[in-house]
């Protein structure tokens, strides 16, 4: 769908969206609008609900986890975002080994001889990584925990996951 027209600012700096735009978006007071710049456009797109979002990854999430019996969680190169398996609060800090690896953008089967744990006190070690590409500059990926090498079944399932999420979210 294409629309296209001309609003104005107030004094205030606020941009009026029109009413026919407002009933096609469904957007209601309050609802989340993200804003993007671009050279000399302004984009402004409607965002999902955050606490929707959340519960519909730790949906997924749970679908891994009852599947391979293994925690896992899904985490930019800074922070996680949502865990299962593992109790990983959001925005817990990522190890700084593993920055590289999420930042490439590429899968990682990590070393289980040389083990990387993401906290201390954790049992298993990060098993592989998973990229979860999306339009923005963020990295993301998809990690499961696993003290023995991943089956190729096992594999297969969180890469179909990692799929999901990025038609679902990105």
């Amino acid at each position: 769908m294409k629309y296209s027209d001309i609003c104005t600012i107030d004094s205030q700096g606020r941009i009026v969206i029109p009413a026919k735009l407002r009933r096609l978006l469904k957007l209601e007071n309050g609802n989340p609008l993200e804003v993007e710049l671009s050279n000399q456009e302004i984009r402004i797109r409607k965002c999902r609900e955050p606490q929707q979002d959340t519960i519909q990854l730790q949906s997924i999430l749970s679908i891994l986890y009852s599947s391979l019996k293994r925690g896992a969680f899904i985490c930019t190169d800074q922070y996680v975002i949502a865990a299962t398996g593992i109790y990983l609060p959001e925005g817990t800090s990522l190890p700084e080994k593993l920055e590289p690896y999420i930042a490439s953008g590429n899968e990682a089967v990590l070393d289980i001889s040389q083990p990387l744990y993401m906290l201390s006190h954790h049992r298993e070690p990060v098993a592989a990584l998973f990229p979860i590409r999306n339009d923005k500059e963020m990295p993301l990926a998809l990690a499961v925990l696993s003290k023995t090498p991943l089956t190729e079944m096992e594999m297969g399932c969180t890469r179909l996951v990692a799929k999901t999420l990025e038609k679902e979210f990105c």
